[in-house]
Parts: structure tokens; sequence; C-alpha cells
């Protein structure tokens, strides 16, 4: 938001009522702008609060209003719309097809249960090795590891992509 304007100080006995016209106009700008503005935190620097898992305090700051991105609006074409639909249409009926070729059905309703237990049991392990102080850093580490070590074996040599495509390419077909 933009900074406080100064108002001059009053000098004949008309000013006051001038004086007062316009700071209730400062106030009424302000509270219209104030809702459309957003509020975004920065954390300070705290190299130890960080590392031991502390709360450190937060300062708030007050973004520029989002009046211009309200106007924008995007639409699909209708084409691709269509596609959409159509490939909508066609999953849903493979997917009713198959679910009618089912037989055992409460077995596959069971473990589509069990599926998604599984989900939100992993759901809170990663959320409790998250909060932990070194672990995530460290399985960050790995991870980053883990994908330059894929790159150079399989993306960075052209012989390498070509074999990891033929093999994509062969279990795509044992699949389908």
């Amino acid at each position: 938001p933009p900074e406080a304007t100064r108002i001059p100080t009053r000098a004949s006995p008309k000013a006051p009522t001038l004086f007062t016209m316009a700071a209730l106009l400062n106030v009424a700008a302000r509270i219209t702008v104030a809702p459309q503005a957003s509020v975004r935190t920065v954390r300070k620097a705290s190299a130890r609060g960080a590392f031991l898992g502390r709360v450190v305090s937060l300062k708030a700051s007050v973004a520029a209003p989002r009046s211009a991105k309200r106007n924008v609006a995007v639409r699909a074409a209708d084409s691709s719309t269509e596609d959409l639909n159509k490939k909508l249409k066609e999953v849903t009926s493979t997917v009713s097809e198959k679910w009618e070729e089912t037989d055992d059905k409460p077995a596959v309703v069971t473990l589509l249960v069990y599926g998604l237990i599984g989900l939100v049991a992993a759901n809170g392990v990663l959320k409790s090795i998250d909060g932990l102080p070194l672990i995530p850093d460290l399985l960050e580490l790995v991870g980053i590891g883990f994908s330059g070590f894929y790159i150079y074996q399989n993306l960075l040599f052209k012989p390498d992509r070509a074999a990891l495509k033929d093999s994509i390419s062969k279990s795509v077909d044992k699949i389908l």
C-alpha cells in the first residue's frame, strides 16, 4: 500500500472541515484497499532456531493488491473441451465395463479401502519424519544423489537413452 500522505496543518477557520474531509477520504481509501491486500510472512534468518526445530518469529508485510489479477479469465477452446468430454466418456465406459466383468466385487472394494488406509498411514509417517530435525534434509540429499545417478546412468548419453526408451516400450507392450 502507498505510504501515508501528509495533510497540511490547519491554517484558517474553514480548514478544519477540509482537513476532516481529506482525513475521512484517506481512511475510506485505505479501508477499500485493505481487504484486497494479502499478507505474507517472512522468516527471519536464524540458523540455530531452524536447526533445532524451534519456531522462529515471523515478520508480516502486506503485499500489493491483487485487483488486476481478478479481471483475467481463462477459457478453454471448444474443440479441447469436446475432446476432453469424449475422453472422459471413454474412460467412464471402460471403468464401468471392467467393473461389470469383475466377479469378486467385495474383494476389489476391500483392496481399494486397504489402499486408501495405506495412503493415509504413509502420509502420517511422512509428516512425522518431516518434523524431525535432520532427517528431511538427509532424505533430500539422498533423493538428489539418486536423481543424479539415474540421469548419469540412463539419460546423459544417447545409447543409454535409446536403451531406456526400448525397455519402457517393451514394458508398455507387455502391460497392454
